[in-house]
């Protein structure tokens, strides 16, 4: 998985598209990255609306691994937006769109890497 910080976000037809300004290099072993597809993944924000986003997976051309380019708005392996889930632990949120249970996993999980 690459965290993009160099992007910017073009809407077409409802789906979001995230256009990377930042070298297509490995992490693991320093190659170039070719595109090999896409992957559709859904954003929930902070007054609950949900964005598509279309996500390009790329493979290494040397070690052959695969890696989702994912930008920094999002966090690995949750669907809501890194700003909700930051303000949900802050407590900086009047109303969130996710479930009491939810928010009290993400302030445990916050608390263990501290």
């Amino acid at each position: 998985m690459i965290i993009l910080e160099h992007y910017h976000i073009v809407s077409k037809d409802e789906i979001y598209y995230v256009v990377s300004h930042e070298p297509r290099i490995c992490p693991d072993c320093g190659a170039p990255l070719k595109v090999r597809d896409s992957k559709r993944r859904h954003l929930i924000l902070a007054e609950g609306d949900v964005r598509i986003f279309l996500l390009r997976r790329l493979k290494c051309n040397t070690c052959g691994t695969l890696h989702l380019e994912l930008p920094d708005i999002f966090v690995p392996y949750k669907h809501y937006a890194r700003e909700v889930i930051d303000n949900a632990i802050r407590g900086n949120l009047p109303s969130c769109p996710a479930e009491n249970s939810t928010i009290y996993r993400w302030s445990r999980e916050h608390a263990e890497r501290e």
